[in-house]
């Protein structure tokens, strides 16, 4: 009989808790602080063909600092071992992921800043964060220490006349354009990450999906509605979105996610973007990995997006909820990924499950200009257990900044980015994400 430990799929995640970052001669960590030479950076990352230009600026908690037009976050992580398999087929081939030995910087995030190119789709791009003042609880992101890369496209990109192809995709120039940006934060994160090698973590932790030690507990699937995200390297599209055709719903080891297998890969409505950076510390995933063996026993993930017609919509959710049901489970717990469409199919998966004897909870952002709306595009009364995370539709007050990075103009909010003025929550990078793990909740009064 052959051993069944070794087949497993066993991923050490080494932390490393950054208390400060500055600017330096090195790029180096000592004693949590990490020394960034950014004029060092800016020359790596200066050598993609699609920039004229790149900067990098660092900015602190408590900093009196706007970020505009931001695209992506990405926690700084390095894979030691196997070796050179960071952020699977896309800074590497396609490589197995989610094993061996991963270090991480936690405390920071790189995030990259670019505006609209011609031919890209502006509709949902405003993107804005504050580092301080009221609004700065509304993003998870104010509480770290940004590596901000700034890009510039070439001249002959900003001269280009063609429009976009349709509101999700733009041109093949914008495209590129904008995968090059996330790729120079992937750079960048990978850059700094090499920081920790030959190192020892100050927390070591392992994620080993083992059969629950513990027998008789709920088996739970987490059902994961995905938003346009690159996988392994690949668009894995919603009908009508990026690529195409949606894929059927596939089941995926939770710890490739964690570990670099799934980048943000479109610039949607900032509060729910599909940040890398969320991925990396999924909030649902880390929480069930938490409880596994404890009061549930966790079965895995599947992942799905949307279709764009009933029959469509259909085979997803059947497809959906049968994976769910072959991989044991008596729970499930969906996000919704935001949007029309995508709520319709979550909406249908929920609905299968219950019917089938699947006790069912789902994550959803609100989307209500008035006290008199739902909240909901789509509902079922299946959907019992709903679990809000907040009202993206919520205006909020910015008062004025000191500093402002990611250019000198907003795209729809015509005021002055480092002004006062009022916005949605919507514009706010993950004020409402559907993953939870923010600061915003819904509560019934």
């Amino acid at each position: 009989m052959v051993d069944a430990g070794p087949r497993r799929q066993i991923l050490d995640l080494g932390s490393f808790r950054v208390t400060d970052v500055r600017a330096g001669s090195a790029t180096e960590l000592a004693g949590g602080v990490l020394t960034v030479d950014l004029e060092e950076l800016e020359g790596m990352l200066s050598d993609d063909p699609n920039f004229a230009a790149v900067s990098v600026r660092i900015v602190r908690p408590g900093d009196p600092v706007r970020v505009i037009n931001a695209i992506d976050a990405v926690e700084p992580r390095i894979k030691v071992d196997p070796a050179g398999a960071d952020f699977s087929g896309l800074l590497s081939a396609p490589r197995l992921v989610g094993l061996g030995t991963t270090h991480a910087l936690k405390g920071v995030a790189v995030v990259e800043t670019a505006l609209p190119v011609p031919g890209e789709p502006r509709y949902w791009r405003e993107a804005i964060f504050d580092m301080a003042g009221p609004t700065a609880k509304y993003s998870p992101l104010s509480e770290l220490f940004n590596v901000v890369v700034s890009c510039e496209p070439t001249r002959a990109l900003l001269e280009s006349n063609d429009r976009p192809t349709n509101v999700f995709e733009g041109t093949p120039e914008a495209v590129e354009y904008n995968k090059a940006v996330r790729l120079a934060g992937l750079r960048a994160a990978r850059y700094l990450a090499e920081t920790t090698l030959g190192k020892e973590p100050e927390q070591l932790d392992t994620y080993d999906l083992a059969p629950s030690p513990v027998n008789g507990l709920p088996a739970v699937v987490y059902l994961y509605q995905l938003a346009i995200p690159f996988l392994h390297g690949e668009i894995a599209p919603g009908a009508g979105a990026i690529g195409g055709a949606a894929h059927l719903p596939t089941p995926i080891h939770p710890n490739e996610l964690l570990d670099g297998a799934l980048v943000c890969g479109w610039n949607a409505i900032a509060c729910m973007r599909e940040l890398t950076y969320t991925v990396q510390n999924h909030p649902i995933i880390e929480d069930l990995y938490a409880r596994h063996g404890r009061d549930i026993d966790f079965r895995g993930v599947v992942l799905f997006t949307n279709g764009d017609t009933r029959s469509a919509k259909e085979r997803l959710a059947n497809h959906a909820a049968n994976l769910a049901i072959m991989m044991g489970a008596e729970g499930a717990l969906i996000n919704y990924a935001g949007g029309g469409h995508p709520a319709v199919d979550a909406m249908m998966i929920c609905r299968n499950l219950e019917r089938r004897g699947v006790t069912t909870t789902m994550l959803s952002m609100e989307m209500a200009a008035n006290p008199g709306e739902s909240g909901f595009v789509h509902f079922v009364p299946e959907a019992d257990a709903i679990v809000s995370t907040g009202n993206y539709e919520e205006t909020v007050p910015f008062e004025p900044v000191e500093q402002v990075i990611g250019g000198d103009a907003m795209i729809q909010i015509e005021s002055d980015p480092a002004g006062a003025f009022e916005a949605p929550l919507a514009i706010v990078m993950a004020s409402t994400h559907q993953f939870g793990g923010t600061h915003i909740r819904g509560e019934e009064y």
